[in-house]
């Protein structure tokens, strides 16, 4: 009797750790691709056609809208590298830049996604322990870069900009700049980094 307790309690947890990541895995990616998919919607029918949207409602696509996305993004890719692309996209730059609200949300934007992209120095790339919400308590964040401009000149320190994802959902979280000397960094991956967070502390790094 114990030893069949035994091999039901071994199957059971052998079971559980196949089948939760594989779960989580699969609601993630379901969400993600779910969401696209509504935002999709609307557009889908102008790119395939009616008789491309008929042959849908016959044979069901999953994730259509997400894979439409894609291609389109490659194919703005492809365009924006050639020559005509890039006066395209200037000339689009331009008439964004004369329209209020929408230049302030562009630029800014585009600042962050120039910044990362064409920047030499290590961006993200970096897990820290910080000192917050308050003294003897410590948060585990990533290392977006260093602090420059008008901030750093108030806070009067080499410092840096540190972003603390939530736990489960490393995808929202907030920013802390933090003087250097307060900053205790870590020989840990982004990636580990956030299989801890995730994971509620419970998968950590040797």
């Amino acid at each position: 009797m114990q030893g069949m307790k035994r091999a039901i309690k071994k199957n059971m947890i052998a079971g559980l750790l196949v089948t939760i990541p594989a779960a989580f895995t699969y609601i993630i990616l379901n969400f993600v691709i779910t969401r696209v998919d509504r935002m999709m919607a609307p557009i889908v029918p102008k790119i395939i056609g009616a008789q491309g949207m008929e042959i849908l409602k016959e044979y069901p696509v999953p994730g259509m809208g997400f894979l439409l996305l894609i291609l389109f993004i490659l194919l703005v890719g492809l365009i924006a590298t050639n020559f005509f692309g890039k006066k395209l996209f200037e000339f689009g730059e331009l008439i964004l830049h004369k329209i209020p609200f929408v230049r302030v949300i562009y630029v800014s934007i585009k600042k962050v996604v120039d910044t990362i992209s064409q920047s030499q120095t290590q961006t993200f790339e970096k897990m820290a322990l910080i000192t917050y919400p308050r003294s003897s308590l410590k948060t585990l964040g990533i290392v977006a870069c260093d602090t420059q401009g008008m901030v750093l000149d108030k806070v009067g320190e080499e410092s840096v900009n540190v972003f603390v994802p939530t736990s489960p959902n490393p995808t929202t979280g907030f920013l802390v700049i933090v003087p250097i000397r307060e900053v205790d960094f870590l020989e840990m991956t982004v990636e580990e980094g956030l299989k801890m967070i995730i994971s509620f502390g419970l998968v950590a790094p040797d």
